[in-house]
């Protein structure tokens, strides 16, 4: 995930722990940054509950979304994952910077192009941290 920032950093970690699989969503953060009197930019938060897949320990991943719009969050209770969020960059399609990354989770049907509960578009990701979860 090249695109991501910080991403082999903060997975490292978890790479030399072995084999991780992303179980769910557990942390939702969505802030408006008002930069002046026609200008803002939002961010989102999400933090993800993984674990290793042999010892089953848990951690907290974190990752921010910058400029984020068009946010869909369906009936949400649980975000469960059977894998990470799918990320298309649509650069190559001529999308402006903007919305360069379509970010959604998977429909259930394994198309990668539905979503299920989350879908939304961001400029730019970065990884933050990665934290034990007790």
């Amino acid at each position: 995930m090249n695109f991501i920032e910080n991403y082999e950093k903060i997975t490292g970690k978890l790479n030399e722990l072995g084999s991780w699989s992303y179980e769910g969503i557990i942390g939702v953060e969505y802030s408006i940054n008002i930069d002046g009197l026609d200008s803002s930019s939002s961010t989102l938060e999400l933090t993800f509950f993984v674990a290793l897949i042999k010892s089953n320990q848990r951690f907290k991943l974190k990752f921010k979304y910058y400029n984020v719009s068009d946010l869909t969050l369906r009936k949400v209770t649980n975000i469960n994952l059977t894998d990470s969020l799918i990320i298309h960059d649509q650069k190559a399609l001529g999308w402006e910077n903007s919305n360069r990354y379509h970010v959604h989770d998977d429909s259930g049907y394994g198309e990668n192009d539905g979503f299920n509960q989350i879908e939304f578009y961001c400029s730019s990701i970065e990884a933050i941290s990665l934290e034990d979860f007790y």
